[in-house]
């Protein structure tokens, strides 16, 4: 365990990992015991399920689930949907932060598959890598961070954090939604397939959706709203 990476992680206030993946691997995760597998860790009969963006963009970190920091990395995010013509309903699940210091986390201060992986790191440096006060992200653009622009996150919203082998299903902290409709029909897959109706916790936060307006708040250190689901209505968290 990193002590460095745990204080920072804690001081900054990060709350969260987000892993986003089509509706239909969520059932697929939560009808089994595994939780989230890193692409080496699927049998092949698992990888029929899940999309070819899940098992091609990995690249040469096969062995490592591929997250961000707080919210989605919403880019990436838009273009994989965009992506996958059959299936639009994506889900972002929610991961215990721990794993940011825990060994064996790596980190890239931009998208994982720029330079196919080269800036990829471990260790207490790569993790404040994320948050410098400028990094140079896709097209050669270089992003600058403000003083305006939320604590928990890093500076370019492409960063990621690579987590290796897997994520047991009780540390899957919630399921973002959409939508109260997307919620409605993701429990009702759950109730079709006989899987508990509680076993993961709904929220529903439609910004987490849209790259510009997720990017917009993080960069004018607004969080977006988000409601904890509930049958007899959602909450605001």
């Amino acid at each position: 365990m990193n002590i460095e990476i745990k204080r920072e992680a804690q001081r900054r206030g990060i709350t969260r990992l987000c892993h986003f993946t089509p509706s239909r691997n969520l059932v697929h995760i939560a009808s089994g015991t595994s939780g989230i597998l890193a692409t080496r860790k699927l049998q092949e009969d698992e990888r029929t399920v899940f999309t070819a963006t899940d098992l091609s963009r990995l690249d040469r970190h096969e062995g490592h689930i591929f997250c961000s920091i707080e919210y989605p990395n919403a880019w990436y995010f838009d273009k994989a949907r965009l992506a996958d013509v059959l299936f639009r309903d994506w889900v972002v699940l929610l991961i215990h932060p721990k794993y940011l210091w825990l060994d064996g986390t790596k980190f890239c201060p931009r998208n994982a598959a720029a330079a196919f992986g080269r800036e990829i790191k471990e260790g207490a440096e790569a993790f404040m890598a994320l948050f410098a006060d400028s990094v140079q992200g896709a097209s050669g653009y270089t992003f600058h961070r403000t003083s305006s622009h939320l604590l928990c996150c890093p500076t370019d919203e492409q960063a990621e954090v690579l987590i290796p082998d897997r994520v047991p299903l009780n540390d899957i902290l919630g399921i973002v939604a959409s939508s109260e409709e997307q919620v409605k029909n993701e429990l009702s897959r759950f109730r079709h397939l006989g899987i508990p109706e509680d076993r993961f916790k709904f929220i529903i936060a439609p910004t987490m959706f849209k790259k510009r307006a997720l990017s917009t708040c993080i960069r004018s250190g607004r969080r977006p709203t988000e409601k904890l689901w509930s049958p007899g209505g959602s909450n605001d968290t």
